[in-house]
């Protein structure tokens, strides 16, 4: 990663209009007190109450436009950039991104925009292509202050090529036959579950294209799964180029992140909080996703060179405890997002 490559673009927002509110303020001092500390701020409230709790009257200074956080056609839009720990992963994500050459691709010239917010009950990520104005990212605050670098952009790849990206790539007419069909569960092919082993189908599930993306040998399967091993040997790079901040790990943590998102949408027919600690029968559905993402990391290793620096980071087996404690894991974390949003600036 270098340097020169994260220089903050100078493109500024526009200023925040008054609150609807500001202007139904009640009448006499407290009012005029409030008002004064919505448009003047707190400063300039505590000079009042110094008054003697008058309001005085100061000219208002230009408002802040604060610069979004670029690099190339990919930016924050709102990172509290003066926290450095948050400062270095959203370059490293920036960086990440603007190497990709699929997920490049496909922006093309068009400006990306990552707008952190908070969210609990949503997903961690949304990517919605907006035609000409660009594309825009959410992604959840507790999600980027939480998880490293390897989570990060395993939950990116899933929401770029899972969804915008896959069908951009004009594949409705191949994937037009799978709609409402059932497909085997990788892994649990030889279960017996009520005269035959589980299967998994767009009906009923969450998203149809969640089903879609994994599907062994589907279109959307197969440009998810590239698009994660795409991203995976940028970051084997950026260990060998020994980059600040880079390890191993953020490769096994990329691909255990694709690993589990495959495996869950999977086993649960995209029926995720089946799983979830607390849940009715959860702990049988924890089991199937355990053998699901064994499954699926079988076919992920199938496709690796038998030399391929990724081969030996690839993560371990899982098992019903193992799934037990990611989903633990992000409940607690989803919780502390609750609280606030430190990586968002004011």
């Amino acid at each position: 990663m270098r340097a020169s490559d994260h220089d903050t673009a100078a493109a500024g927002r526009s200023p925040r209009a008054p609150l609807p509110s500001a202007a139904r303020r009640a009448d006499g001092p407290r009012g005029d007190l409030l008002a004064l500390q919505r448009t003047a701020g707190n400063a300039a409230l505590t000079a009042a109450l110094r008054e003697g709790g008058h309001a005085v009257q100061r000219t208002a200074g230009p408002a802040v436009q604060r610069a979004p956080l670029s690099h190339g056609n990919f930016q924050f839009t709102n990172l509290a950039q003066t926290n450095p720990q948050y400062r270095d992963k959203a370059i490293r994500v920036l960086d990440l991104l603007g190497r990709h050459t699929t997920i490049t691709n496909y922006v093309g010239t068009r400006t990306c925009r990552i707008t952190l917010e908070k969210r609990t009950t949503e997903t961690p990520g949304e990517v919605v292509d907006r035609g000409a104005e660009g594309v825009s990212v959410t992604l959840a605050a507790y999600y980027f202050e939480n998880y490293d670098v390897g989570y990060l952009t395993g939950m990116l790849a899933h929401e770029f090529a899972v969804h915008p990206l896959a069908s951009a790539r004009g594949i409705a007419h191949e994937e037009a036959g799978f709609h409402g069909l059932p497909f085997p569960v990788p892994g649990l092919e030889n279960e017996d579950r009520r005269g035959g082993p589980p299967m998994m189908n767009t009906q009923g599930a969450k998203q149809a294209d969640h089903i879609l993306a994994v599907v062994p040998n589907g279109p959307r399967y197969e440009i998810y799964r590239d698009v994660t091993l795409e991203m995976a040997e940028l970051l084997v790079e950026d260990v060998h180029q020994q980059e600040e901040g880079a390890s191993e790990q953020d490769v096994t943590d990329l691909l255990d992140c694709f690993l589990m998102d495959v495996a869950t949408m999977a086993a649960t027919n995209d029926q995720r909080l089946r799983a979830a600690p607390m849940t009715w029968g959860g702990g049988a559905v924890r089991a199937d996703v355990a053998k699901v993402y064994n499954a699926y990391k079988e076919r992920l290793s199938a496709v690796l060179a038998a030399d391929s620096p990724i081969r030996p980071l690839m993560p371990k087996n899982k098992d019903a405890d193992a799934v037990y404690t990611d989903f633990a894991t992000l409940a607690r974390r989803v919780a502390a997002g609750v609280l606030g949003a430190r990586s968002i600036q004011n």
